[in-house]
């Protein structure tokens, strides 16, 4: 089911020359030997969303930003756990069972943590299946992989798809975790001292 607010549709051009390729750096933790590793913290802007501990851990377990599970989940069923489509899609992520079953989820109506799990990894294989390319991998996910193939790698011609991603494109942006800001590094050792990276070995001030 796809819920797409009319004035996302158009904001982004999807031109076969576009690219959209997903590179996420996961952080690397310190921990003792024999210790689990932590559970990233929820990222802030997406705390006071549904189901954002459960959309978190499986989005970390299949390698994927939790900000793009929040955008597709927004777009294709607006957090209703309950929601299905006249195609036989069910849930948060809209999963049809027979692509649920190849994740090893019988049901993916049974909870939104078995939706989600089969979702995540659905959209993990898309995303390696198109070299990262995630406007193709969202054009997969709405329309199926296939479609995407028999029109040479590009989003497909259909009304709904072409809708469809500008829609998951534009809430990820708006979710994705803030860039820093651009500036000198500045490192305070003591107060008053401060090293300035900004020339050529730094200085001491």
């Amino acid at each position: 089911m796809v819920l797409t607010p009319p004035s996302l549709a158009g904001e982004f051009s999807l031109s076969a020359s576009t690219s959209y390729r997903l590179n996420i750096a996961e952080p690397q933790s310190l921990r003792l030997p024999g210790q689990a590793p932590a559970e990233p913290a929820i990222p802030p802007q997406l705390a006071d969303k549904p189901y954002a501990a459960l959309i978190s851990s499986a989005a970390r377990k299949a390698a994927l930003d939790p900000a793009l599970v929040h955008a597709v989940i927004f777009v294709e069923s607006r957090y209703q756990a309950a929601a299905r489509s006249p195609k036989g899609a069910i849930g948060l992520m809209q999963v049809l069972p027979e692509t649920a079953a190849r994740y090893g989820v019988a049901d993916p109506a049974k909870s939104p943590e078995a939706n989600v799990k089969a979702g995540t990894l659905y959209l993990q294989e898309l995303l390696q299946l198109f070299d990262k390319r995630l406007d193709l991998a969202l054009a997969a996910y709405n329309a199926g992989e296939n479609a995407v193939l028999r029109h040479g790698h590009r989003v497909p011609p259909y009304r709904e798809t072409q809708s469809y991603v500008p829609a998951v494109l534009a809430k990820y942006r708006e979710w994705q975790e803030p860039a820093r800001p651009a500036g000198p590094v500045v490192i305070e050792y003591l107060p008053g001292t401060r090293l300035d990276l900004r020339g050529s070995g730094g200085s001491l001030q």
